[in-house]
């Protein structure tokens, strides 16, 4: 293995995320926004980000164009992110997000991105395959910009069957289905997610238990991650299937919860750890990014507590750990 790469993340649709808050929403008047953040963000980028926080190493390759891309790149830079980017003729993307203070909830508005051309998304698949050749794990997450091919994480995929790194997909809609076609390690929806993938209904314990054992036992991936919020999540691979609960925090913001799961889990993986235990790291993590503001991801010494409490919760429920 490559001890630069072990981790190689893939986001075709990242984006500058711009966090502020006001005292009130209301119509047509000028509002005056306090506490701005603008941070990097993306599906894959955030995952990079969360395992460079961690002590881990990761190498994000994206789409960057125009003045945001540089900026993206920049502040990956400065946070020590190690980045592959591919030009983008358009500009990439801003996403928004304002939290009203008077009431305390928090509105996000996600920008479409700039529309690619084949050449761009086939030099980015080009690129992370040049990078993650010999890395342990490649991590695809996000949503596909306009001009992007529904199936472009199959195709993904498909340029890693012959080689040792494992897929980790986080995704939804048909870019999920498609993927599914593949050789798949992880995938990590959620509820909504896996309900449109399956076309059932998934309110109830039984079926979701029974849904993820079906997938695993078809091929679909080799070890389902379904994410539940508050009520934690459902972890089915051919050996094990464990259910832990959430563990309640006061939630500040939730914007990248789900890709510092991703992030953490995947580390924990890269370094050994046994199933279950790099679950109840990635639910440390995700749970950890409740706790900060905007897109400030999981603090390693939030989330190192975190993950006590969860092998606490994990030895209450009497889940197994091999």
């Amino acid at each position: 293995m490559d001890e630069n790469n072990p981790v190689v993340t893939f986001t075709i649709n990242p984006s500058l995320d711009i966090n502020a808050a006001v005292d009130a929403l209301e119509p047509v008047k000028k509002m005056r926004c306090s506490n701005v953040m603008i941070d990097p963000g993306g599906g894959g980028i955030n995952v990079s980000r969360t395992i460079t926080r961690l002590g881990g190493n990761s190498t994000a390759v994206f789409l960057a164009g125009g003045s945001t891309g540089k900026s993206i790149e920049t502040m990956l830079d400065e946070e020590g992110v190690k980045s592959a980017a591919v030009a983008l003729d358009g500009t990439t993307r801003q996403n928004i997000a304002v939290q009203e203070k008077k009431t305390g909830d928090q509105y996000r508005f996600a920008l479409p991105g700039p529309e690619i051309s084949e050449q761009e998304w086939q030099q980015c698949l080009d690129k992370a395959a040049e990078q993650g050749r010999a890395a342990d794990y490649v991590v695809a997450s996000g949503s596909l910009p306009p001009g992007a091919p529904d199936d472009l994480y199959a195709r993904l995929a498909a340029r890693f069957q012959d080689s040792p790194a494992r897929i980790v997909l986080d995704t939804s809609g048909d870019a999920l289905k498609h993927a599914l076609d593949q050789d798949v390690y992880l995938i990590k929806p959620n509820q909504r997610e896996l309900e449109y993938v399956c076309g059932c209904s998934l309110d109830r314990e039984e079926d979701q238990e029974k849904v993820c054992r079906d997938m695993i036992a078809k091929g679909k991936c080799e070890v389902l991650v379904l994410t539940l919020g508050k009520d934690g999540a459902l972890l089915t691979s051919e050996n094990e299937q464990i259910r832990i609960p959430g563990h309640k925090v006061d939630e500040v913001s939730s914007i990248g919860a789900g890709d510092s799961f991703v992030g953490a889990m995947v580390l924990a993986l890269q370094q050994n750890e046994k199933l279950t235990d790099a679950l109840l790291y990635g639910m440390a993590a995700g749970t950890a990014t409740l706790m900060t503001e905007a897109t400030q991801l999981c603090r390693r010494e939030d989330t190192q507590k975190l993950y006590k409490k969860y092998q606490e919760i994990c030895r209450q429920v009497q889940c197994r750990t091999s």
